[in-house]
Formats: structure tokens, C-alpha cells, sequence
């Protein structure tokens, strides 16, 4: 039966002008629009190619499979309890969506169908005993929470591993706050924050499917491990949905491809402090950015634009990005706030980027940047951490996401 509405879709396509169906049965040169690749031979995989957005009004909302990646460590205290006030909000703009050019027509089409999941952004420390790493092996591995902060009034113990919200049952804002008491995950968690190998091990399948597209080389992981997509995750990302992650963390991430690197002992970096590893020994012991950039890009293999990120990250307020360009990311990474430098009070960490009196301090995301500037096409945004309420940042996270939850386009 789904097949048979996909085919009758783009039958009805071929009776209007400008369609875009979410499945091109036609597609004569064999690229997955909205790919040209008769105008670009030369291209390579996905993310080497040129995005050209689908043109026109959208006529036909996508679902949204939501992932917030939360950081656990000491300072996110306030910071977690920020995202979860403004969860409501988020959930109400994507669900109810303004009208904020007062022209009369809401700036995206209603999203009806939401999955929502959490995950923490430990791995553990490579089997190394680390201080507030109590699972040295494999942390949170990547694997959906399903617990929920009892401390807080009215959060039960236990969640499906997704929340799913139905507009036809759930309030926005009771459905947000169940989200919240997942979303607040706590503190005392691991210091070494994983937030890009985390996120890729929650959505990785451990085999092709539809939505990765032929060719598929699924990524392996710590002790040859695989992604939990089509496993303990299973059911959270879906073949035609907008596949939407962000992340939270004060940190830069340490997704470290030599776990090594977390051995107090280790002869080869044991002559950096513990706390500098991650920024002095980058280039030879984490994983390069391009394996985040093209293993996100393989999950939607077959629809480009259906995929957004949004970092609420160390970035100084001042140099928040809600439609970058390219030279907008290279004008924050050559700011000087951004750049890894020793702090010369504290030779054990660097400089931080921003900090808000109260609520801490926040340190260069240089490398989660990275990734957000290589995904183009407008299906990024760079918000502050360091902002004293996130509203901000959950209007600009709600717009990417609202207007690029789209499966079909009419122009």
C-alpha cells in the first residue's frame, strides 16, 4: 500500500507544475533530487555534490524525528534546565507555527507527527579508569534514555525509549514537559564528551536501509561495535521523516578514534594534562570531522534536505548563526574567542569562549562548528549556550526545523 501511494503521488505530480514528491520514480539521470548531478559530473558522495533546495510552497509536511543530545557534565545544570523551559515553546512553534512576517499564512505547515529521543553524550573513556567516568567501557553508548528526573515534580521513572507526540491527544506543552524529564539528564556525568560519535552511534544502522541509500558502509565504533538505528534506537528514525539533532553541551566535542588518549597513564600523551588532551592532541587521536559530516549526510542518502542540526554550543552570543552562510562559519572560526588557547590563571584548560555570571563558563566547539558549516544548504544553526535563556535559540531551532519538514513542494 505504500508503494501504491508513492506511485499515484507522483502521478498526480505529473499533472502539476514545479512538484517535488518526496519519491522520484523518474529521475532520469539516476541523482536523487534535490542532487543535480547532470550539473555537476564531477560530484562525488553526498556531501561533495551541490544541495539545491526544492523549490516552491511546501503542500505536504514531513514528520520530524527529533534527537536532543544532551551534555551530563558538572556545569550543565542551568543549562539543561534552560532547554527543558523552552522545550514548550519549541514544541508549540512546530506544532502551531507563527506568523511572524504578518502576512497572513503560518511560516511552515503544522508538524503533526514528532518523535522525540535523548541521548547522553558519554562513550565512556576506551575501558580507562577516569575520574566522574563511572562506565569506562562504553558510557551511555549511544542508546536512547528511558529514564526520567524524579526530582523534579511529576517525571516518572520510566519513558519509552521515544515520546511521540499525536496533536490530536497530547497538549504541546504537557507533551514538552514529559520530554523535559528525559531531556534533563542530570550532572556528575563523564568530562570527556563525545557529542558527534554519541549522536552517530544513536542513529547508525548496523545495516542499509531505504533512507541510507545503495552503498551504504555502515560506521563501526568503539571495540567494533555498530549503531544502534536498527537496533536498541530502532523505530525512532523513520524512512520519510526530517531528521533533526541537536546538540547541547558547554564542551568541545572528543570523539576520539584512539582511546588511548583517556589512559592517565598513557606513554604517548601521558605528558599533557588529562583535561588538554582532547584540544593538544586532536589531529592524531579523535576522529575527523568529515566522518560526522558524511555519516549524518548517509542517513538521509536519498532526501537531503531532510536533515537539520542545530548546536546550542559554547559560540559567544554575539556570533550566533540562524541562516549562515559559508562565510559566516569561517568569520566565527577565525574570531579570536574561538580559537584554543592555554588560559594563563588556569594552565590546565583553555581559554573559555563565553561565560554568563551564575550560570559558567563555555569552551571553543570548534570541531562541532566544523560539521554544522559542511552540512550547506541552509539546514544549520549555531546558537549560544552562553545566552541567559534559550528562547532564543529555540525560535531560530524551531524555524530550521519547521521549514525544512517538507516532503512535497509545489511552486
Amino acid at each position: 500500500m505504500r508503494r501504491l501511494k508513492s506511485v499515484l503521488g507522483v502521478l498526480a505530480c505529473l499533472f502539476a507544475v514545479g512538484c517535488y514528491q518526496e519519491i522520484p520514480l523518474d529521475d532520469p539521470d539516476g541523482s536523487p533530487p534535490p542532487w543535480d548531478a547532470a550539473a555537476f559530473p564531477d560530484a562525488g558522495p553526498p556531501m561533495d555534490a551541490v544541495f539545491v533546495p526544492p523549490p516552491g510552497k511546501c503542500v505536504q509536511p514531513a514528520g520530524v524525528d527529533l534527537l536532543l543530545a544532551v551534555d551530563s557534565s558538572n556545569s550543565m545544570t542551568e543549562e539543561q534546565a534552560s532547554l527543558a523551559a523552552e522545550l514548550p515553546a519549541l514544541v508549540r512553534s512546530l506544532s502551531m507555527p507563527p506568523d511572524r512576517d504578518g502576512d497572513g499564512v503560518s511560516d511552515w505547515l503544522p508538524v503533526t507527527d514528532l518523535h522525540v529521543g535523548v541521548v547522553n553524550v558519554d562513550l565512556g573513556t576506551g575501558g580507562h579508569l577516569v575520574p566522574t567516568c563511572t562506565s569506562s567501557d562504553f558510557g551511555d553508548d549511544g542508546v536512547l534514555r528511558t529514564g526520567g528526573m524524579t526530582e523534579i515534580a511529576g517525571c516518572m521513572a520510566t519513558y519509552p525509549t521515544f515520546l511521540e507526540f499525536d496533536p490530536t491527544v497530547d497538549s504541546p506543552d504537557a507533551f514538552a514537559r514529559e520530554v523535559g524529564c528525559v531531556a534533563q539528564v542530570g550532572t556528575g556525568g563523564c568530562g570527556f564528551e563525545q557529542q558527534l560519535e554519541s549522536v552517530l552511534k544513536a542513529l547508525s544502522p548496523a545495516a542499509a536501509t531505504r533512507y541510507t541509500g545503495p552503498g551504504y558502509a555502515p560506521p563501526t565504533f568503539f571495540r567494533g561495535t555498530s549503531g544502534h538505528g536498527d537496533g536498541a534506537n530502532a523505530g525512532f528514525v523513520r524512512d520519510d521523516s526530517l531528521l533533526a539533532i541537536v546538540i547541547v553541551s558547554d564542551e568541545e566535542d572528543c570523539s576520539a578514534a584512539d582511546p588511548e588518549l583517556f589512559n592517565p597513564e598513557s606513554p604517548r600523551y601521558g605528558a599533557t594534562d588529562l583535561n588538554l588532551r582532547c584540544s593538544q592532541h586532536a589531529a592524531e587521536a579523535l576522529h575527523p570531522v568529515e566522518r560526522y559530516v558524511d555519516g549524518f549526510a548517509s542517513l538521509r542518502a536519498d532526501r537531503p534536505d531532510l536533515l537539520a542540526l542545530g548546536l546550542i554550543v559554547g559560540v559567544p552570543v554575539d556570533l550566533t548563526l540562524d541562516e549562515p552562510t559559508d562565510a559566516d562559519f569561517a568569520a566565527v572560526l577565525a574570531d579570536p574567542r574561538m580559537q584554543e588557547q592555554l588560559d594563563p590563571s588556569m594552565p590546565s584548560r583553555l581559554l573559555p569562549s563565553c561565560n554568563v555570571v551564575g550560570r559558567g563558563l563555555a569552551f571553543p566547539p570548534r570541531r562541532l562548528v566544523s560539521v554544522a558549516r559542511e552540512l550547506t544548504g541552509h539546514r544549520t544553526t549555531v546558537q549560544s549556550i552562553c545566552q541567559e535563556d534559550f528562547s532564543p535559540a529555540s525560535a531560530a531551532i524551531a524555524r530550521l526545523f519547521g521549514t525544512r519538514a517538507c516532503t512535497a513542494h509545489m511552486e
